[in-house]
C-alpha cells in the first residue's frame, strides 16, 4: 500500500474533510458492490450508522465547526442525508439507527442549539426504544433465566451506549422530558444490577456472564461452551464502567452507582495479566478461567480500543478519577506504558481506523496523556500519530482505507483486504477525528467511544 509521505495532522484532516464533504459522492463510493466486508460478505456502507455511515461523518464536521463555522453547512448536509435514510435503517443501540443520528445531531448542535426539534423527536424515540428493551430484559430475568447477552449492556449495540445518549438528553432542555428521565433512571438501575454477582452452578460470578446459548455466533458458542466474561470497551464490561462514570460525573452519585463502579474496577484489576512488557488485560475470559483458583499465564488480547488494554485502561482511568482512587489511574497508566513497550507485532491491530486500528489506540492515549501529562504517553501519542499519518493515501477515495482480515488470509501473502469506509468507527472520518486535539467543548465525538 503506497502511503502519502510527510503528511502533517492538519493536512490529513483536511484531506479527509475534503473527500467526505459530499454525502452523495460518499454513498456512491462506499456502497459499491465490490466494497465488501470479507467475513460477512456485506457492503461496507450503512447510511445511518456511526461505524461506516453519515452520522459518523457528521461527527467530524461537528467537531470541525467548533473552530470554523464554515463547516456547519457540511455537517448539515450529512445530517439531512442521514435523516432521509431513517425509514430503512436498522435500529441497534447507539451505533445504528435513530440513536446514531441523535449522537451526531447533539455534537453538531453547537452553542446555538441547532436541530432542537429533531433532537427532541429522536431523544423521545431513543427513550421509548430503550425502555422497551429494558422491559424485555426484565421479563427474561423475572422468568429465572440466568446470564445476559451483549445487548443487555454493551456500548455498540446494547444499553450502555444509549444510556450515554440519554445522560446528555436529560440535561438539555430541548431534549429532556418525562420519558427521557424515566428511561435514564431505569437504565442506570439496570446497569448497576448487572454488576452484582450471581450464583451459577455453585459459583458466584459477575452478573454480566454471557452463557453459551446467548453468544452471538456458532464460533463463540464452541469456543466458550460454558459462557464467558467480556472485558472490552466495545462489547464488554469496560463500556458500562465508562458510562457509569459519566453518570456519576453528571451528578448521579448514589451509592448504587458508586458500588457498581467499585465492583467492576476490582474485577478488572483482578484480571490483570503480565508478560515481558508488563501488565495487560485479555479480551475475554472463559467461564473456566473465571472460576479457576489461579489466573492463566496468558490469554489472547489486542492493543486496541475495542478489546484489550487500551479500552480497559481508559475506563479504569476514568473510574479512578471519578471515585478518587489514584491507584486505579496508576494501574491504567502502567498498562498503557507497557502496551507501548510491547512489540508491535503483538498488538493485533490493523491499519489506521478507530475500532481495532491505530486511531483507536491514539484516541485513548490522547485522552489519558492530556489528563496526566505523562511523558511516555505523550511520546506514544506522537508515535501513533506518525503511524496513522503513514497510512494516508492520496489515491484512496476518502484518504484512508479500512483494513480487514478475510477467511483465507492465512493462506494468502496479503493478510488484509482494504475497503473504502467513510464513517467514524471503521472509516476515514474516525481517523481524522483521532488526529484532532482532544475536544474540550460539550458533547465531544469520543463520548460515543466511552472516552468522555
Amino acid at each position: 500500500m503506497k502511503a502519502t509521505t510527510d503528511v502533517r495532522p492538519h493536512e490529513a484532516v483536511a484531506l479527509v474533510a475534503d473527500r467526505l464533504a459530499d454525502p452523495e459522492r460518499v454513498a456512491a463510493v462506499a456502497s459499491r458492490d465490490d466494497n465488501r466486508d470479507p467475513v460477512y460478505d456485506a457492503v461496507m456502507w450503512g447510511p445511518l450508522t456511526l461505524a461506516n455511515g453519515l452520522p459518523g461523518i457528521a461527527l467530524l464536521y461537528g467537531e470541525l465547526a467548533r473552530g470554523d463555522d464554515a463547516w456547519r453547512p457540511v455537517a448539515h448536509r450529512h445530517l439531512a442525508a442521514a435523516g432521509r435514510a431513517m425509514s430503512t435503517a436498522p435500529r441497534h443501540g447507539l451505533f445504528s439507527g435513530p440513536a446514531a443520528l441523535l449522537a451526531a445531531a447533539q455534537t453538531c448542535a453547537g452553542p446555538q442549539g441547532h436541530y432542537s426539534a429533531l433532537r427532541r423527536r429522536l431523544a423521545g424515540w431513543v427513550a421509548e426504544d430503550h425502555s422497551e428493551r429494558l422491559r424485555a430484559f426484565g421479563t427474561r430475568a423475572a422468568s429465572g433465566a440466568k446470564g445476559v447477552d451483549w445487548a443487555a449492556y454493551d456500548l455498540i449495540n446494547g444499553l450502555s451506549g444509549t444510556t450515554r445518549l440519554l445522560l446528555d438528553s436529560a440535561t438539555d432542555p430541548a431534549e429532556t422530558g418525562p420519558e427521557v428521565t424515566a428511561a435514564l433512571a431505569a437504565s442506570l438501575r439496570h446497569l448497576t444490577r448487572i454488576t452484582e454477582p450471581v450464583v451459577i452452578d455453585g459459583h458466584e460470578v459477575p452478573g454480566w456472564w454471557v452463557p453459551a446459548e446467548r453468544q452471538i455466533g456458532e464460533r463463540d458458542r464452541k469456543e466458550y461452551p460454558h459462557g464467558d466474561f467480556n472485558l472490552g470497551m466495545a462489547h464488554g464490561i469496560a463500556g458500562p464502567l465508562a458510562v457509569l462514570c459519566s453518570a456519576y460525573e453528571a451528578g448521579h452519585t448514589g451509592t448504587d452507582i458508586r458500588d457498581a463502579v467499585h465492583r467492576v474496577a476490582a474485577w478488572l484489576l483482578g484480571w490483570t495479566l503480565h508478560d515481558e512488557a508488563g501488565p495487560y488485560w485479555p479480551a475475554r475470559a472463559a467461564w473456566e478461567w473465571e472460576v479457576a483458583p489461579h489466573r492463566p499465564a496468558e490469554l489472547f488480547t489486542r492493543t486496541a480500543w475495542c478489546y484489550g488494554t487500551p479500552g480497559v485502561a481508559a475506563a479504569l482511568f476514568r473510574a479512578g478519577r471519578a471515585m478518587g482512587r489514584p491507584q486505579w489511574c496508576a494501574a491504567a497508566v502502567d498498562a498503557l506504558r507497557a502496551a507501548l513497550r510491547r512489540d508491535e507485532s503483538l498488538w493485533a491491530i490493523e491499519g489506521a481506523t478507530v475500532c481495532h486500528g491505530y486511531a483507536g489506540l491514539l484516541s485513548v492515549l490522547t485522552r489519558v496523556a492530556h489528563a496526566t501529562d505523562d511523558p511516555e504517553l505523550r511520546a506514544g501519542c506522537r508515535r501513533l500519530t506518525d503511524k496513522v499519518l503513514g497510512c494516508a493515501e492520496e489515491a484512496a477515495p476518502f484518504g484512508y482505507r479500512h483494513l480487514m482480515r478475510f477467511p483465507a488470509a492465512a493462506r494468502s501473502p496479503v493478510p488484509h483486504r482494504a475497503v473504502n469506509t467513510a464513517g467514524m468507527l471503521e472509516g476515514a472520518a474516525g481517523v481524522a477525528l483521532a488526529l484532532m486535539p482532544p475536544g474540550e467543548g460539550p458533547l465531544p465525538w469520543d463520548r460515543t467511544l466511552g472516552l468522555a
